[in-house]
């Protein structure tokens, strides 16, 4: 998980299951809070501890998605709304778009398998309606009493699998929209688009939920503009920063340059033809030195492209700078050595 939103995603580690830490938010607590006390403690309880096995296994599938591509993934965290799992897909584009759709699949399968329209179909308008919870209370015969589970189980992932679908981040349909946009712009603006995209639906889902006032809507309206806002507040930090650092490391080797001065190290006891070939040398090693940390730099970032987007997400320029400054490097080592 992210350290920026640590903060707003409380959790507590609940255990570890396949190679994977689990992590469940205090948000949950919210679940039978709401429920309960209309629809009595049983009906929230139950409720609560399916949509937990809903965003579990939602997580769980990018968890075996992103290692089926290639990648990592260390932990899972479990919100009423899905969850952020720190899943890190190997294949560039694809695999950050399939691993991302993996969770609300899942869901999808989950609400077909449980759907209402198989066993009560009379019930099915009132069942699509996310805001509103099926039945009443739970029933105590057989039959009923697994018809509720049916509904329940279908409620949950229904309303896990609309949520996740918000091209919003850092919900999954924004991981899709993510992974779709670096197939079409320049790699260093998708963050940004995204994120743009996703506050932009937040106010809709806000002026949405305010206009019915649907504290539900309001409220995962609020949560997606305040994730938006801080991820690109964290973007913009970083951009300036990347942007210090390369100037304070070119500034560093422009110093070095004036102030190891060729003319000052240049042993006066040499002739003055010397002198001038020694003061030459000097120059030379230090704009070498400029050159090679430009190259390096250009290098971590092509780098750091490629181990976040894949190779692909490189241009064609992007593609041959990467070949020429890795050409270079070796080539100075090689004489070097």
């Amino acid at each position: 998980m992210k350290e920026r939103l640590n903060w707003m995603l409380p959790s507590v580690f609940v255990g570890r299951m396949f190679s994977t830490d689990v992590r469940i938010s205090w948000w949950f607590g919210i679940v039978p809070l709401v429920v309960c006390p209309t629809h009595g403690l049983a009906l929230g309880l139950m409720f609560t501890v399916l949509l937990y096995l809903s965003a579990l296994l939602h997580e769980f599938a990018h968890v075996f998605v992103a290692r089926w591509t290639g990648g990592t993934a260390d932990e899972v965290h479990l919100t009423p709304i899905g969850g952020i799992a720190l899943v890190r897909p190997a294949r560039g584009a694809f695999g950050m778009g399939i691993t991302a759709a993996a969770g609300p699949a899942v869901n999808l399968l989950i609400c077909i398998l449980s759907f209402p329209g198989w066993y009560a179909p009379a019930t099915l308008p009132g069942s699509l309606n996310p805001f509103v919870m099926p039945i009443e209370g739970l029933h105590t015969n057989t039959p009923e009493v697994w018809r509720d589970l049916g509904f329940l189980i279908f409620t949950a992932n229904w309303i896990l699998l609309l949520v996740n679908l918000l091209p919003v981040l850092p919900l999954d349909g924004g991981q899709v929209l993510r992974a779709s946009l670096l197939t079409r712009i320049n790699p260093e603006f998708v963050n940004r688009t995204a994120l743009n995209v996703g506050m932009f639906v937040a106010i809709i889902i806000l002026i949405f939920g305010a206009y019915l006032d649907l504290s539900q809507v309001v409220l995962i309206g609020t949560f997606v503009l305040m994730t938006n806002v801080i991820q690109l507040f964290q973007t913009e930090i970083n951009e300036q920063s990347d942007i210090s650092e390369y100037d304070s490391d070119l500034s560093d080797a422009e110093e070095n340059l004036f102030d190891s001065s060729p003319l000052e190290s240049a042993d006066s006891s040499l002739s003055p033809l010397d002198q001038w070939r020694e003061r030459r040398r000097a120059r030379r090693e230090q704009q070498d030195l400029i050159r090679r940390t430009e190259v390096e730099q250009q290098l971590d970032e092509l780098l750091a492209k490629v181990h976040e987007y894949g190779f692909q997400s490189l241009s064609e320029q992007e593609k041959k700078s990467l070949q020429s400054c890795s050409k270079l490097i070796r080539d100075r080592g090689k004489s070097e050595s």
